[in-house]
């Protein structure tokens, strides 16, 4: 599906940017594949590190409005935050933490995976599945492999899979490498992925070293998952394994230090070329941005205009949601203050979003208050 080419102007949203991470690089690879196509902006609670590579990378700017066409949501936070300024299309990038649930402002809803999807309609929200996008341009094969893996670099998340690892890797004479996004994160993984024979991680991890043409190994021992994996990814089991993003869910088998060592020993080259071309059939981030924006654009003003409508009638059923909204803003407010910004600043601010009637004025109170605090400190 071809990139559409329009004059609407598009927001992209995430709870934070602040470091390198799944979802905050989501964020950077998808706006990098609207931003020749459509106007678009971004949006976050926490900025930082990826934020700051999105304006320098791409000369893409913080939300400078109160309305946009579409709007592309991960978090609920943003969500509930941006209620009101357009459509909004929510990715839904796992069903465990709190900020992937779904939130009932959102018109639409995206999973990154059928468990995903599942998991959304048993929570009353219909889904589209996109696969999460990979930028092939970026990961791909720069160096080719060995017969045998001479170098394993793991990508787990947790201390005790890296000592197990790296453990194995000793006794059958492999070189081990690990990056920890916790501890040594790094934004240009390609180039660390073109180091290795094979990679260990789950998610985003393994689809990035599919692009880069890397045999995987599904597993990891992250605290809300547990020590799961499928072990070796062979390409035909991939069709199974991406159901449940990768994520060790499928099988949900607990895989002992004898087990990684025996998966391990599975490796061969011919699957990472293999591998390669699942990721340029099913992974391309181009193709898959295509997919959301088609999603989004799907929305017509009549479908929104009943979306919002259903919001008002429900109202007390979305009641804490709109408490988020208010809290959200008011903690930014009260933060601004500290910071010594202006109070016709923060006053400025508040006039630029386009919050429901209610909440805008229970923040017009707050911001009295922070008036009143400071005439009180004078």
């Amino acid at each position: 599906m071809p990139m559409p080419k329009t004059d609407k102007k598009i927001l992209v949203a995430c709870n934070h940017l602040f470091s390198v991470g799944g979802t905050e690089l989501f964020t950077y690879y998808l706006i990098k594949a609207i931003k020749d196509h459509l106007k678009v902006e971004y949006f976050t609670h926490h900025p930082g590190e990826i934020s700051d590579k999105i304006e320098s990378d791409f000369g893409v700017v913080f939300k400078s409005d109160n309305h946009y066409d579409l709007i592309i949501a991960s978090h609920t936070t943003t969500v509930n935050y941006l209620y009101g300024q357009g459509p909004i299309v929510q990715v839904c990038h796992g069903p465990i933490p709190e900020l992937e649930q779904p939130s009932p402002l959102a018109d639409r809803h995206i999973a990154v995976s059928e468990e995903v999807r599942q998991y959304l309609d048993q929570k009353g929200f219909k889904a589209d599945v996109v696969l999460n996008g990979v930028d092939l341009e970026v990961f791909y094969p720069k160096n080719p492999i060995g017969k045998t893996a001479k170098t394993i670099l793991s990508l787990c998340q947790s201390n005790e899979a890296n000592e197990w690892l790296e453990e194995i890797c000793r006794d059958i004479e492999v070189n081990f490498l690990a990056i920890n996004k916790h501890e040594n994160p790094v934004f240009h993984l390609a180039d660390e992925i073109n180091k290795a024979d094979m990679v260990i991680g789950i998610g985003r991890s393994a689809y990035d070293a599919m692009a880069c043409g890397r045999p995987c190994l599904l597993f990891d021992n992250r605290v809300y998952n547990g020590p799961f994996g499928e072990g070796y990814l062979h390409p035909s089991r991939f069709h199974d394994f991406v159901r449940f993003n990768c994520s060790g869910r499928f099988s949900k088998k607990t895989l002992s230090k004898a087990d990684l060592k025996k998966e391990i020993l599975n490796y061969s080259a011919e699957d990472g070329i293999q591998l390669r071309k699942i990721a340029e059939e099913s992974l391309d981030l181009y193709k898959n941005t295509s997919n959301i924006l088609a999603i989004g654009f799907s929305i017509s003003e009549w479908s929104h205009w009943l979306h919002k409508a259903s919001i008002v009638l429900n109202r007390k059923k979305v009641a804490p949601v709109f408490r988020e909204q208010k809290q959200l803003f008011r903690a930014k407010m009260a933060g601004l203050y500290e910071k010594g910004t202006p109070l016709r600043e923060i006053l400025s601010l508040i006039r630029k979003e386009k919050f429901p009637v209610y909440n805008k004025i229970s923040i017009y109170f707050f911001w009295m208050k922070l008036y009143l605090r400071s005439r009180s400190r004078s």
